[in-house]
């Protein structure tokens, strides 16, 4: 008899869990490290590319980064819908800049020195990391 209420129970506090599971849609994209930094890179060579008019986007590798990125996302269980959704949201977008800017200031970037951005595309192109092979 203690069985039943107790199996009661259980089943309402999974029920309780379950839509703060789907308040937050993105939980899992944002928590995945492979996405959050390769948003970030991607964020950071932008905002170079901005910023430094001797730097440029390298498109097409660009543009396989990001579905390299779609793809993983696609392993992890997403449907693109929800991917999309989760880049095209702009507070996920604010966050992604946010970080992308510390970065940034982080490796000597003053927001008002152009020079630094290129300083900073510069180091990471000769330095080859995912910032760099996203610039030229």
């Amino acid at each position: 008899m203690f069985r039943f209420p107790l199996f009661l129970a259980a089943l309402l506090a999974l029920a309780l869990q379950a839509p703060a599971a789907e308040s937050d849609p993105y939980e899992g994209l944002r928590a995945d490290p492979v996405l959050t930094s390769g948003l970030r890179w991607i964020a950071v060579a932008d905002r170079i590319r901005k910023n430094c008019p001797d730097i440029s986007a390298r498109t097409f590798r660009a543009l396989g980064y990001i579905n390299s990125l779609m793809s993983h996302a696609r392993d992890l269980g997403y449907d693109r819908s929800t991917i999309r959704a989760f880049v095209d949201d702009n507070a996920e977008q604010d966050r992604v800049k946010s970080e992308a800017m510390a970065y940034l200031v982080q490796q000597g970037v003053e927001p008002d020195d152009q020079q630094s951005y290129c300083t900073v595309g510069q180091s990471e192109i000769a330095r080859r990391s995912q910032i760099g092979v996203l610039l030229r």
